[in-house]
């Protein structure tokens, strides 16, 4: 009866969520999961919390990024599977941040290509039923070849039709190779929670209660579930649900892995790099204050 949720969302995806990360792990830990991936918009911030509550809980934790694109890639949800692999993942999050204003992260399909190496990646489809899939099966062959591997999320969305999308989209993973994994895309710890999700979506848009409208959540069912439940939602897809603990096999990294290592800095001409400051430093306050340095500012300077 396993199961891990590997699409989770926490508050850390400014005004998407309704949960702190050490909420959704708690949880996780007390409704059974198997595991957990935490993947917040185009950001690792909350890795750290996840993690540390993760480690005192004892639940096994995956960290990556949801990548939201600018070009009308859907979204992907990629995860390092060792220190390269998260390397390359911070990386690409550098290049969307720097070209982009503060606040934004501008990332096309070709920045994920070019730093996939290492990653496992779940395409999370936004097409809706009636659309041509075509597309969305374009990328997910791309990410096959980049990767060697892709997997396709089939999300539970509880609105009448989720008997018709999970057979449309067993299909295209079955025309693309790519392997289909169960999920409901939590955006909560527990359903008491989206009463706030509703504001914070209304805060995101710019929109009041009353007007927000199909903006607002349709219910409260995008919370975390116990393994039990998720198996009889996908009964007609049980592969999917145990796809959930084989991507998480294939995940060996850990924020344990992570070690600081500061930076060697040039101090060429110089006994060390202490020296080289102190040095460079002196001749600043030169600069400063040409009619001569304030005793108090040196003093700082050398205390």
């Amino acid at each position: 009866m396993s199961f891990a949720e590997l699409c989770v969302t926490t508050n850390f995806s400014f005004l998407r969520s309704g949960s702190h990360p050490e909420e959704m792990v708690e949880t996780a830990q007390a409704l059974g999961l198997a595991g957990l991936g935490v993947a917040d918009r185009n950001t690792l911030a909350g890795a750290v919390r996840a993690h540390v509550m993760a480690r005192q809980l004892g639940v096994r934790l995956l960290v990556g990024a949801r990548l939201a694109f600018r070009d009308g890639t859907p979204d992907l949800i990629a995860y390092p599977k060792d220190r390269a692999g998260f390397a390359h993942l911070t990386r690409l999050l550098t290049v969307g941040n720097r070209r982009a204003p503060k606040g934004e992260c501008w990332l096309d399909f070709a920045d994920y290509l070019a730093c996939a190496e290492g990653l496992q990646t779940i395409l999370v489809p936004a097409f809706a039923l009636g659309e041509d899939p075509e597309p969305i099966s374009g990328r997910l062959r791309d990410i096959q070849r980049a990767c060697g591997q892709v997997w396709l999320a089939a999300p539970f969305q509880f609105n009448g039709e989720d008997g018709r999308r999970i057979g449309l989209l067993k299909r295209v993973a079955a025309q693309t190779g790519a392997r289909l994994i169960a999920t409901t895309e939590p955006l909560m710890h527990c359903g008491e929670r989206r009463a706030l999700l509703d504001v914070l979506t209304c805060i995101r848009e710019k929109k009041k209660l009353c007007e927000a409208g199909a903006l607002l959540a349709k219910n409260a069912e995008r919370q975390l579930k116990p393994p039990a439940e998720i198996r009889r939602l996908f009964a007609s897809a049980p592969e999917a649900v145990e796809e959930s603990l084989r991507f998480m096999e294939g995940v060996g990294f850990s924020m344990d892995d992570l070690r600081y290592e500061y930076p060697e800095e040039t101090a060429e001409g110089f006994a060390d790099p202490q020296a080289a400051l102190a040095h460079l430093a002196r001749n600043g306050l030169k600069t400063r204050y040409p009619q001569g340095v304030p005793q108090a500012v040196a003093d700082t300077l050398e205390r």
